[in-house]
């Protein structure tokens, strides 16, 4: 788990080289140059954008950026890099658009691992007390405990954590009905 978040330019250098270490970034590539105008990322609630396109010049590229709501609920648009190659045939277009999707499969990976930097996520824990593979990001720990009690309708065990401290409180859905709510921040 990171520490502190990554900038754009870390990210995007970081899924190269998990890219290059499982053998997925192939040899027709001329490079795989990170974003000049780094941000830090906060969440992983984002969506990656790219442009695959022949280039002006020579070969094949592929643009790619993060879309996200702000701080001031607008949606906001930054760079992560851009991957190119010389080749300009059909099979590199493949290629390149794969490679896209293990870009796509590899960050997710990872990001859900490693980031999140602020709101609050709710989540149902099974009885065994393992967490189900979904549950809501929250932009604030109110809107979590809203959550939280909708969960607790269907779910034994929830759990509330607040992403800035990665500190989780999980409560019982006997507990929940003995109290109307829970003692909140952690």
């Amino acid at each position: 788990m990171l520490k502190k978040p990554m900038t754009t330019e870390e990210f995007f250098d970081r899924i190269c080289e998990i890219l290059k270490e499982k053998g997925m970034m192939l040899d027709i590539l001329d490079y795989a140059l990170a974003t000049s105008e780094p941000i830090p990322m906060k969440t992983y609630e984002y969506s990656i954008r790219n442009n695959l396109d022949y280039g002006g010049s020579e070969g094949i590229y592929r643009d790619l950026w993060i879309e996200y709501y702000g701080e001031d609920s607008n949606k906001q648009r930054s760079s992560l890099g851009t991957i190119k190659t010389l080749r300009e045939d059909d099979e590199a277009m493949h290629i390149m658009a794969n490679l896209l999707a293990d870009f796509v499969t590899q960050q997710r990976r990872f990001a859900n691992a490693n980031f999140t930097w602020s709101g609050a996520d709710a989540y149902a824990v099974d009885e065994n007390g393992k967490r189900y593979g979904w549950g809501y990001s929250c932009g604030t720990m109110e809107t979590a405990i809203k959550k939280k009690d909708e969960l607790l309708k269907q779910y034994p065990k929830v759990a509330v954590r607040d992403n800035k401290t990665r500190k989780e409180k999980f409560i019982l859905q006997r507990q929940h009905k003995d109290r109307a709510t829970m003692p909140y921040p952690f």
